[in-house]
Parts: structure tokens; C-alpha cells; sequence
């Protein structure tokens, strides 16, 4: 579908982000806002994770939908993050593939923000995330960033498979999230001119 991109967030919410949850709340409730404003369809989900994923915002389009789709996000446990971006890529895949192809999104953003390294999947190892990374880049043309903080996010987002211009230090911080959100706004900003300007 021309002029339609799907975001999809992969959010952590270990208990190291709980002094956080309020300020990501404020700030991914202005980034989904602006969206709201930009030219075309934008389809959002948003997966949370701590010791195991949880889907709780699914497919809705922005331009209809008002809720605070981020009142469902809370923070505790641990960071199963292999896990999460697996289900969430399997999931999205999934589902993107029943549908008609002229149904489907023109463009696909993935991104995945965590505050520290992966320390609780049961399921799936980076191995896997990469694996998943690269099949859906290369098949299927979608985008992935990988924002991390207390880490190397560049040394990170390398051992995914994804390069270096995909990947955002951050600091834990109001002024960190604050930082994210820019980002992806930029992010998806860059995403439609890029497809208007093939028209």
C-alpha cells in the first residue's frame, strides 16, 4: 500500500527502566502524536518486554485511533530481548503475509530499544535475532535500528547483522528518552520523503 508505513517497537521494560516509565510514557505519547501529522497511513505496534514479551498496542492506524496507547506500559523483571524481537518479527511476518499484497505496508520500521544487554530469553539466541534480521531485510526490504543504553549499541547492533548507521547510543535518562523519540521521528520522517520522492 502506497503512502503506509508500519512501526514496530520493541520496547524494554525490565525493572531497570522503572524510574523511566513515567517520562517514556510522555514522550512516546508526543512521538505517536506527530505521527499522526505526517502525509500518508501509519500502522503502529508496540511489543514491551522484561522476562517475557507482551504485545500491547496491535495494528492500529494513527489516524483513527486516539486511546493512550501507551497506558498499558509497565516496568519489572528482567530483559529477555532475544525473545521479544523473535515473536515480534515472527508475529508481524506473520500477519503481513496473510494479507493481500496491495493491502500491505509500502515500508516496514523496526526498532529496538533497550537499556541493557539481553539477560532472560528461555526461547531464542542472538543468533536467531540476526538470522530473522537478515531474512527480512533482504527479502522483504525492512528497516531496523537498534537504540541501546548502558552498552555499545554500535558493537550490539553489529552482532545483529545490522550496520552501524542503524544503531543510536543513548543515555538512561528524561534527556535520553527525550533523545529516542527525536530519533525516531526523524527516522520515520525520512522514511515517507523517501518514498514521496519516488513518486
Amino acid at each position: 500500500m502506497k503512502d503506509c508505513t508500519h512501526i514496530c517497537i520493541v520496547l524494554d521494560a525490565s525493572g531497570s527502566m522503572s524510574w523511566l516509565e513515567t517520562e517514556t510514557k510522555k514522550n512516546f505519547n508526543e512521538f505517536l502524536n506527530k505521527q499522526r501529522e505526517f502525509p500518508g497511513k501509519t500502522v503502529f505496534d508496540l511489543y514491551q518486554f522484561s522476562d517475557r514479551a507482551k504485545r500491547i498496542v496491535e495494528r492500529v492506524d494513527l489516524s483513527t485511533f486516539q486511546d493512550d496507547l501507551m497506558e498499558n506500559y509497565h516496568c519489572n523483571g528482567c530483559t529477555a530481548l532475544n525473545d521479544a524481537v523473535c515473536i515480534a518479527i515472527d508475529t508481524l511476518g506473520q500477519e503481513l503475509a496473510a494479507m493481500p499484497e496491495s493491502e500491505r505496508p509500502e515500508h516496514v520500521l523496526f526498532v529496538i530499544i533497550t537499556d541493557g544487554m539481553e539477560n532472560a530469553s528461555r526461547e531464542y539466541s542472538a543468533g536467531d535475532v540476526k538470522n530473522r534480521i537478515r531474512h527480512q531485510t533482504e527479502v522483504y526490504s525492512w528497516e531496523f535500528d537498534y537504540l541501546a543504553a548502558n552498552q555499545d549499541a554500535f558493537a550490539t547492533g553489529a552482532e545483529l547483522g545490522l550496520s552501524s548507521d542503524s544503531c543510536m547510543n543513548f543515555c538512561a535518562s528524561p534527556t535520553g528518552i527525550q533523545g529516542v523519540t527525536a530519533y525516531l521521528c526523524e527516522r520515520s520522517f525520512s522514511i515517507r520523503q523517501k518514498s514521496r520522492r519516488k513518486k
